[in-house]
């Protein structure tokens, strides 16, 4: 992903998934804490080991490494030290959902937990789910009119579910 024309991914990554707390750049201050040694990769390289790789994270550090980026460095602290985001959602009212929705659950997605969305949408009234092996996290990237056309002929029902 480009940061020249998608700072706003960078800015709100962590900033999304929070509730009553503040992110404080959750994935770094993990990293840092609790697997220094498994991810410093000049260490690996130089002891044959595998170099592991952090996936979708977002690090402090990059506001200052990525040019496009460094605009946006006051505001990335500022939204990491936030403490009083409000709740996600609330589970009474995805109980009480009358609007049709449908959802695609890519079975291989390496950043979504499976069992999490599974435990979501079971509080969530009236969805229709497609499970699917087809793609994995960047399903919409990768082809994403064939993926909305299949959800919106779900709920028209159009297409029959198992």
């Amino acid at each position: 992903m480009s940061w020249d024309t998608n700072p706003l991914y960078a800015l709100l990554h962590e900033a999304i998934y929070c509730q009553g707390a503040a992110s404080n750049w959750s994935a770094h201050r993990i990293r840092q804490q609790h697997f220094s040694a498994e991810f410093d990769a000049l260490a690996a390289a130089q002891e044959g080991r595998p170099v592991m790789f952090t996936g979708e994270m977002i690090f402090p550090w990059m506001f200052e490494d990525f040019a496009a980026l460094r605009p946006y460095k006051e505001t990335a602290n500022i939204l990491a030290a936030k403490q009083d985001w409000p709740a996600l959602y609330k589970p009474e009212l995805l109980q009480e959902n009358t609007v049709p929705l449908a959802a695609a659950t890519y079975l291989e997605d390496m950043y979504v937990d499976y069992n999490l969305v599974q435990e979501t949408l079971g509080q969530t009234a009236g969805v229709r789910q497609w499970v699917t092996n087809e793609y994995k996290h960047s399903g919409i990237r990768d082809d994403g009119n064939r993926i909305l056309e299949r959800l919106l002929n779900i709920v028209r029902d159009g297409i029959l579910l198992e």
